[in-house]
Protein backbone atom coordinates (compact mmCIF):
# COMPACT_ATOMS: atom_id res chain seq x y z
CA UNK A 1 0.00 0.00 0.00
CA UNK A 2 1.21 3.51 -1.16
CA UNK A 3 1.17 5.43 1.99
CA UNK A 4 1.83 9.01 -0.12
CA UNK A 5 -1.20 8.18 -1.21
CA UNK A 6 -3.56 10.45 0.59
CA UNK A 7 -7.24 9.36 1.22
CA UNK A 8 -10.42 10.32 0.26
CA UNK A 9 -12.13 13.45 2.02
CA UNK A 10 -15.04 13.54 3.13
CA UNK A 11 -17.20 16.69 0.80
CA UNK A 12 -18.15 19.34 3.24
CA UNK A 13 -21.44 19.31 4.64
CA UNK A 14 -24.42 20.57 2.88
CA UNK A 15 -22.98 20.34 -0.59
CA UNK A 16 -24.22 18.24 -3.06
CA UNK A 17 -22.33 16.62 -6.61
CA UNK A 18 -23.06 18.82 -9.41
CA UNK A 19 -25.02 16.93 -12.46
CA UNK A 20 -22.63 16.30 -15.44
CA UNK A 21 -23.89 18.48 -18.34
CA UNK A 22 -24.96 16.19 -21.34
CA UNK A 23 -22.66 17.15 -23.95
CA UNK A 24 -24.20 19.76 -27.37
CA UNK A 25 -23.93 17.52 -30.30
CA UNK A 26 -21.78 18.95 -33.59
CA UNK A 27 -24.73 19.06 -35.61
CA UNK A 28 -26.50 21.27 -32.76
CA UNK A 29 -23.51 23.70 -32.62
CA UNK A 30 -23.52 24.22 -36.35
CA UNK A 31 -26.92 24.73 -36.54
CA UNK A 32 -27.03 27.48 -33.22
CA UNK A 33 -24.17 29.22 -35.38
CA UNK A 34 -26.31 29.46 -38.26
CA UNK A 35 -28.90 30.58 -36.90
CA UNK A 36 -27.15 33.66 -34.92
CA UNK A 37 -25.72 34.36 -38.15
CA UNK A 38 -28.72 34.50 -40.02
CA UNK A 39 -30.17 36.25 -37.23
CA UNK A 40 -27.42 38.59 -37.00
CA UNK A 41 -28.18 39.19 -40.70
CA UNK A 42 -31.72 39.74 -40.89
CA UNK A 43 -31.48 42.16 -37.99
CA UNK A 44 -28.51 44.09 -39.94
CA UNK A 45 -30.89 43.95 -43.37
CA UNK A 46 -34.15 45.19 -41.50
CA UNK A 47 -32.45 48.29 -39.39
CA UNK A 48 -30.67 49.15 -43.13
CA UNK A 49 -34.27 48.81 -44.73
CA UNK A 50 -35.77 50.56 -41.65
CA UNK A 51 -33.44 53.51 -42.78
CA UNK A 52 -34.14 53.72 -45.84
CA UNK A 53 -30.86 52.70 -46.89
CA UNK A 54 -30.39 51.65 -50.87
CA UNK A 55 -26.84 52.28 -52.65
CA UNK A 56 -27.32 52.94 -56.23
CA UNK A 57 -26.45 50.18 -58.33
CA UNK A 58 -23.21 50.45 -60.66
CA UNK A 59 -25.40 50.92 -63.23
CA UNK A 60 -27.03 53.64 -61.68
CA UNK A 61 -23.76 55.06 -61.14
CA UNK A 62 -22.97 56.15 -64.84
CA UNK A 63 -22.67 60.26 -64.99
CA UNK A 64 -22.62 60.57 -68.62
CA UNK A 65 -26.08 60.89 -70.07
CA UNK A 66 -28.05 57.44 -69.21
CA UNK A 67 -30.87 56.85 -71.96
CA UNK A 68 -32.62 54.20 -69.96
CA UNK A 69 -34.19 57.39 -67.53
CA UNK A 70 -35.28 59.59 -70.43
CA UNK A 71 -35.85 57.61 -72.32
CA UNK A 72 -38.42 55.44 -70.39
CA UNK A 73 -40.06 58.43 -68.54
CA UNK A 74 -40.58 60.34 -71.94
CA UNK A 75 -42.04 57.23 -73.97
CA UNK A 76 -45.52 56.44 -74.31
CA UNK A 77 -44.41 52.71 -73.50
CA UNK A 78 -41.21 52.09 -71.41
CA UNK A 79 -38.23 50.11 -74.03
CA UNK A 80 -35.33 50.30 -72.12
CA UNK A 81 -34.01 48.04 -69.43
CA UNK A 82 -31.15 47.51 -67.17
CA UNK A 83 -28.62 45.14 -68.28
CA UNK A 84 -25.65 43.46 -66.49
CA UNK A 85 -23.27 43.45 -69.54
CA UNK A 86 -24.52 45.74 -71.92
CA UNK A 87 -25.56 49.12 -69.29
CA UNK A 88 -28.85 48.91 -70.52
CA UNK A 89 -31.12 47.45 -73.74
CA UNK A 90 -34.51 47.15 -75.52
CA UNK A 91 -37.47 45.96 -73.28
CA UNK A 92 -38.25 42.53 -75.87
CA UNK A 93 -41.36 42.92 -77.67
CA UNK A 94 -42.10 46.58 -77.15
CA UNK A 95 -42.11 49.79 -79.64
CA UNK A 96 -41.37 47.13 -82.55
CA UNK A 97 -38.54 45.38 -81.03
CA UNK A 98 -38.21 41.99 -81.76
CA UNK A 99 -38.74 38.80 -78.81
CA UNK A 100 -34.48 39.09 -78.91
CA UNK A 101 -34.56 42.58 -78.04
CA UNK A 102 -33.69 44.44 -81.39
CA UNK A 103 -35.82 46.44 -83.38
CA UNK A 104 -36.90 45.28 -86.74
CA UNK A 105 -38.62 41.77 -87.58
CA UNK A 106 -37.81 38.15 -85.71
CA UNK A 107 -35.12 36.06 -86.40
CA UNK A 108 -33.73 33.08 -85.25
CA UNK A 109 -30.73 32.79 -83.36
CA UNK A 110 -29.56 29.81 -85.09
CA UNK A 111 -28.87 30.99 -88.81
CA UNK A 112 -30.86 29.03 -91.40
CA UNK A 113 -29.27 27.24 -93.73
CA UNK A 114 -27.81 28.72 -96.81
CA UNK A 115 -28.65 32.54 -95.63
CA UNK A 116 -26.20 35.03 -95.42
CA UNK A 117 -26.64 37.31 -92.21
CA UNK A 118 -25.42 40.67 -92.11
CA UNK A 119 -25.83 42.29 -88.63
CA UNK A 120 -25.23 46.00 -88.29
CA UNK A 121 -23.73 47.28 -85.15
CA UNK A 122 -24.11 50.19 -84.20
CA UNK A 123 -25.54 53.48 -81.69
CA UNK A 124 -28.85 55.60 -82.61
CA UNK A 125 -27.97 55.96 -86.06
CA UNK A 126 -28.55 52.63 -86.65
CA UNK A 127 -31.15 51.90 -84.19
CA UNK A 128 -33.52 54.61 -84.94
CA UNK A 129 -36.03 54.96 -88.23
CA UNK A 130 -38.20 54.73 -87.78
CA UNK A 131 -37.47 53.28 -91.23
CA UNK A 132 -33.67 52.30 -90.37
CA UNK A 133 -30.85 51.69 -93.30
CA UNK A 134 -31.15 48.17 -92.11
CA UNK A 135 -34.95 48.22 -93.36
CA UNK A 136 -33.82 49.85 -96.18
CA UNK A 137 -31.42 47.31 -96.70
CA UNK A 138 -33.16 44.84 -95.94
CA UNK A 139 -36.48 45.41 -98.30
CA UNK A 140 -33.72 45.75 -101.22
CA UNK A 141 -31.71 42.19 -100.83
CA UNK A 142 -35.55 40.45 -100.40
CA UNK A 143 -36.29 42.33 -103.60
CA UNK A 144 -33.64 41.71 -106.01
CA UNK A 145 -32.50 38.26 -103.80
CA UNK A 146 -35.20 36.34 -102.21
CA UNK A 147 -33.90 34.01 -99.53
CA UNK A 148 -30.65 34.62 -99.51
CA UNK A 149 -30.10 37.55 -97.11
CA UNK A 150 -30.83 38.54 -93.69
CA UNK A 151 -29.84 41.92 -92.02
CA UNK A 152 -30.23 42.25 -88.58
CA UNK A 153 -30.32 45.66 -87.19
CA UNK A 154 -28.76 45.29 -83.65
CA UNK A 155 -27.89 49.08 -83.40
CA UNK A 156 -28.82 50.36 -79.87
CA UNK A 157 -29.11 54.15 -78.87
CA UNK A 158 -26.59 55.39 -76.43
CA UNK A 159 -24.14 53.02 -77.24
CA UNK A 160 -20.62 53.14 -77.75
CA UNK A 161 -17.82 51.04 -79.49
CA UNK A 162 -17.43 49.80 -76.12
CA UNK A 163 -20.73 48.60 -75.95
CA UNK A 164 -20.67 46.98 -79.29
CA UNK A 165 -17.80 45.04 -78.87
CA UNK A 166 -19.14 43.67 -75.80
CA UNK A 167 -22.89 42.91 -77.50
CA UNK A 168 -20.64 41.11 -80.36
CA UNK A 169 -18.45 38.94 -77.51
CA UNK A 170 -21.36 38.02 -76.14
CA UNK A 171 -24.29 37.99 -78.00
CA UNK A 172 -24.17 38.48 -81.74
CA UNK A 173 -21.40 35.62 -82.43
CA UNK A 174 -23.74 33.28 -81.41
CA UNK A 175 -25.93 33.82 -84.15
CA UNK A 176 -23.52 32.97 -86.88
CA UNK A 177 -23.12 35.79 -89.20
CA UNK A 178 -21.70 36.63 -92.11
CA UNK A 179 -21.39 40.15 -92.05
CA UNK A 180 -20.86 42.58 -89.23
CA UNK A 181 -21.15 46.31 -90.14
CA UNK A 182 -20.05 48.97 -87.40
CA UNK A 183 -21.10 52.61 -87.00
CA UNK A 184 -19.82 53.89 -84.18
CA UNK A 185 -18.22 57.72 -83.06
CA UNK A 186 -20.49 59.96 -81.22
CA UNK A 187 -21.42 58.71 -77.81
CA UNK A 188 -18.00 57.17 -77.72
CA UNK A 189 -16.51 60.79 -77.08
CA UNK A 190 -19.15 62.42 -75.60
CA UNK A 191 -18.14 63.56 -71.74
CA UNK A 192 -18.45 60.56 -69.52
CA UNK A 193 -18.43 63.05 -66.84
CA UNK A 194 -17.60 60.52 -64.58
CA UNK A 195 -16.63 57.04 -65.19
CA UNK A 196 -15.83 56.42 -68.25
CA UNK A 197 -17.43 52.97 -70.28
CA UNK A 198 -14.34 50.62 -69.52
CA UNK A 199 -14.41 51.99 -65.93
CA UNK A 200 -18.47 50.52 -65.39
CA UNK A 201 -18.96 47.62 -63.26
CA UNK A 202 -22.65 46.25 -63.78
CA UNK A 203 -24.57 45.01 -61.25
CA UNK A 204 -23.97 41.32 -61.65
CA UNK A 205 -23.86 39.11 -58.96
CA UNK A 206 -20.49 36.23 -59.61
CA UNK A 207 -23.58 33.81 -58.64
CA UNK A 208 -25.47 34.83 -61.73
CA UNK A 209 -29.08 34.65 -61.69
CA UNK A 210 -31.56 33.28 -58.92
CA UNK A 211 -29.96 33.95 -55.88
CA UNK A 212 -27.14 36.59 -57.33
CA UNK A 213 -30.29 38.55 -58.00
CA UNK A 214 -31.91 37.94 -54.60
CA UNK A 215 -28.19 39.01 -53.20
CA UNK A 216 -28.11 42.11 -55.28
CA UNK A 217 -31.33 43.64 -53.88
CA UNK A 218 -30.46 43.20 -50.27
CA UNK A 219 -29.30 46.48 -48.44
CA UNK A 220 -26.32 44.46 -46.39
CA UNK A 221 -24.90 43.07 -50.11
CA UNK A 222 -25.35 46.80 -51.20
CA UNK A 223 -23.28 48.30 -48.35
CA UNK A 224 -20.77 45.71 -48.91
CA UNK A 225 -20.52 45.99 -52.22
CA UNK A 226 -20.57 49.85 -51.86
CA UNK A 227 -17.16 49.37 -49.73
CA UNK A 228 -14.85 47.36 -52.19
CA UNK A 229 -12.81 49.99 -54.21
CA UNK A 230 -13.60 51.09 -57.36
CA UNK A 231 -11.73 52.86 -59.74
CA UNK A 232 -11.01 56.51 -59.51
CA UNK A 233 -13.78 58.41 -61.78
CA UNK A 234 -12.32 60.20 -64.59
CA UNK A 235 -12.07 64.30 -64.98
CA UNK A 236 -14.60 66.00 -66.45
CA UNK A 237 -13.30 66.52 -69.51
CA UNK A 238 -12.54 62.46 -69.85
CA UNK A 239 -14.87 60.72 -72.66
CA UNK A 240 -16.61 58.15 -72.60
CA UNK A 241 -14.10 56.32 -74.35
CA UNK A 242 -11.21 57.75 -74.75
CA UNK A 243 -9.46 57.73 -78.62
CA UNK A 244 -6.76 54.92 -77.95
CA UNK A 245 -9.70 52.80 -76.09
CA UNK A 246 -11.73 53.47 -79.35
CA UNK A 247 -8.73 52.21 -81.43
CA UNK A 248 -8.45 48.98 -79.18
CA UNK A 249 -12.49 48.51 -79.66
CA UNK A 250 -11.96 48.56 -82.64
CA UNK A 251 -9.49 46.47 -83.53
CA UNK A 252 -11.09 43.87 -80.81
CA UNK A 253 -13.90 43.99 -83.03
CA UNK A 254 -12.02 43.02 -86.24
CA UNK A 255 -10.08 40.51 -83.96
CA UNK A 256 -13.42 38.83 -82.63
CA UNK A 257 -15.09 38.33 -86.64
CA UNK A 258 -11.23 37.18 -88.14
CA UNK A 259 -11.70 34.57 -85.15
CA UNK A 260 -14.86 33.45 -86.11
CA UNK A 261 -14.38 33.96 -89.98
CA UNK A 262 -16.94 37.29 -90.16
CA UNK A 263 -16.32 39.59 -92.23
CA UNK A 264 -16.02 43.64 -90.76
CA UNK A 265 -17.00 46.55 -92.52
CA UNK A 266 -16.61 50.13 -90.79
CA UNK A 267 -18.31 52.79 -91.80
CA UNK A 268 -17.35 56.67 -90.48
CA UNK A 269 -19.79 58.69 -88.95
CA UNK A 270 -21.08 61.72 -90.93
CA UNK A 271 -22.16 64.73 -89.78
CA UNK A 272 -23.92 68.56 -90.77
CA UNK A 273 -21.60 70.44 -87.89
CA UNK A 274 -20.29 72.43 -90.66
CA UNK A 275 -23.88 73.95 -91.18
CA UNK A 276 -24.02 74.55 -87.23
CA UNK A 277 -22.99 72.57 -83.88
CA UNK A 278 -26.72 72.74 -82.01
CA UNK A 279 -26.07 74.23 -78.42
CA UNK A 280 -27.93 72.01 -76.77
CA UNK A 281 -25.09 69.57 -76.82
CA UNK A 282 -23.47 71.96 -74.50
CA UNK A 283 -26.22 71.70 -72.37
CA UNK A 284 -27.23 68.05 -71.55
CA UNK A 285 -22.92 67.86 -71.11
CA UNK A 286 -22.13 66.18 -73.64
CA UNK A 287 -19.46 68.23 -74.87
CA UNK A 288 -17.23 71.04 -73.24
CA UNK A 289 -17.45 73.22 -75.80
CA UNK A 290 -18.74 73.85 -79.56
CA UNK A 291 -15.47 74.78 -80.97
CA UNK A 292 -13.40 71.85 -80.44
CA UNK A 293 -16.21 69.06 -81.49
CA UNK A 294 -16.22 69.51 -85.33
CA UNK A 295 -13.03 68.50 -85.14
CA UNK A 296 -12.66 65.49 -82.12
CA UNK A 297 -15.47 64.01 -84.34
CA UNK A 298 -13.00 64.14 -87.65
CA UNK A 299 -10.61 62.69 -85.05
CA UNK A 300 -12.35 59.77 -84.38
CA UNK A 301 -13.38 59.11 -88.05
CA UNK A 302 -10.19 58.85 -88.97
CA UNK A 303 -9.08 56.24 -86.16
CA UNK A 304 -11.84 54.35 -87.81
CA UNK A 305 -10.30 54.93 -91.13
CA UNK A 306 -6.59 53.48 -89.72
CA UNK A 307 -8.23 51.16 -88.01
CA UNK A 308 -9.40 49.70 -91.00
CA UNK A 309 -6.18 50.20 -93.07
CA UNK A 310 -4.53 48.50 -90.67
CA UNK A 311 -6.43 45.59 -90.16
CA UNK A 312 -7.71 45.09 -93.95
CA UNK A 313 -10.92 46.07 -94.07
CA UNK A 314 -13.46 47.57 -95.82
CA UNK A 315 -14.41 50.77 -95.12
CA UNK A 316 -17.62 52.71 -96.49
CA UNK A 317 -16.29 56.79 -95.90
CA UNK A 318 -19.95 58.16 -95.11
CA UNK A 319 -18.35 61.09 -93.41
CA UNK A 320 -16.42 62.17 -96.41
CA UNK A 321 -18.95 60.91 -99.47
CA UNK A 322 -21.44 62.99 -97.83
CA UNK A 323 -19.49 66.14 -97.62
CA UNK A 324 -20.25 66.99 -101.21
CA UNK A 325 -23.51 66.13 -100.67
CA UNK A 326 -26.35 68.20 -99.86
CA UNK A 327 -26.52 67.77 -96.14
CA UNK A 328 -30.00 70.09 -95.34
CA UNK A 329 -31.61 67.32 -97.44
CA UNK A 330 -29.22 64.60 -95.40
CA UNK A 331 -29.51 65.01 -92.16
CA UNK A 332 -32.20 65.99 -89.08
CA UNK A 333 -32.21 68.92 -87.23
CA UNK A 334 -29.28 67.57 -84.43
CA UNK A 335 -27.10 67.32 -87.62
CA UNK A 336 -26.03 64.21 -86.57
CA UNK A 337 -29.10 61.56 -86.78
CA UNK A 338 -30.08 60.83 -91.12
CA UNK A 339 -33.10 61.72 -92.86
CA UNK A 340 -34.97 59.24 -94.83
CA UNK A 341 -33.20 60.37 -98.05
CA UNK A 342 -29.58 59.96 -95.87
CA UNK A 343 -30.54 56.13 -94.42
CA UNK A 344 -31.52 55.34 -97.79
CA UNK A 345 -27.92 56.61 -99.04
CA UNK A 346 -26.57 54.25 -96.81
CA UNK A 347 -28.57 51.31 -97.89
CA UNK A 348 -27.50 51.88 -101.03
CA UNK A 349 -24.04 52.14 -100.47
CA UNK A 350 -24.28 48.95 -98.67
CA UNK A 351 -25.38 47.65 -101.42
CA UNK A 352 -22.92 48.40 -103.58
CA UNK A 353 -20.26 46.98 -101.39
CA UNK A 354 -22.15 43.78 -101.81
CA UNK A 355 -22.00 43.78 -105.40
CA UNK A 356 -18.52 45.18 -104.97
CA UNK A 357 -17.32 42.36 -103.16
CA UNK A 358 -19.22 39.85 -104.97
CA UNK A 359 -21.51 38.96 -103.29
CA UNK A 360 -24.60 39.66 -104.61
CA UNK A 361 -25.11 39.50 -107.88
CA UNK A 362 -28.60 40.90 -109.65
CA UNK A 363 -29.74 39.28 -112.57
CA UNK A 364 -32.24 42.14 -113.60
CA UNK A 365 -32.04 45.95 -114.14
CA UNK A 366 -32.17 47.67 -110.49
Amino acid sequence: MDNNKSPSQPMPAGTEPSPTRPAISLRRKIGLSLFVVALFFLVAEGMLRLAGYRAASDVQRMTFTFPIDEYNTNSPQPFLKRDPTLFWRPRPGVLGHNSVGFYGPEFSPEKPEGMFRIVCLGDSCTHFGPITYCDILRNYLDKVAPGRFEVINAGVIGYTSFQGKQLLETEVIGWNPDLVTVYFGWNDHWLARGYQDKDQQAAQSPLGGGLGDGLTDMRLFQLIQSLIPRPTAGTDSAMRVEPDDYRANLRAIAATCDANKIQCWYLTAPHAFDLGVPPYLIESGEAKNLDDLLQTHRNYNQIVRDVAASQGDPLVDLERELDSMSKPELFLEDHIHLSRQGRLLVANRLAEELRNAGLLQVQTGE
